[in-house]
């Protein structure tokens, strides 16, 4: 079976998912050898934690701009705006 690793520098976020769901179907359909399920198994987990890895990434990105945005606001506005979320 061919090498199925990826890294998370070669793979944008929504690939993974996508290749995510289709090795999620692969293993659903039962029709894996022990060795090919496994090895998909493997895969699905390579690209999960590459989604979580991304995903944190995207949060602190988020909190960052937020932070920013928040430090700008007059603090008036700031009580206002935190207490409608």
């Amino acid at each position: 079976m061919e090498d199925r690793r990826v890294h998370q520098e070669e793979i944008a976020f929504e690939e993974a998912v996508a290749r995510l769901e289709k090795v999620v179907t692969e293993l659903e359909k039962g029709e894996l050898t022990l060795e090919e399920a496994l090895a998909a198994f493997q895969e699905g987990i390579n690209l999960l934690r590459i989604c979580i890895a991304k995903l944190n990434v995207f949060e602190e990105q988020i909190e960052i701009l937020l932070s920013d945005y928040y430090s700008d606001v007059p603090s008036w506005l700031e009580e206002r705006i935190r207490g409608e979320s």
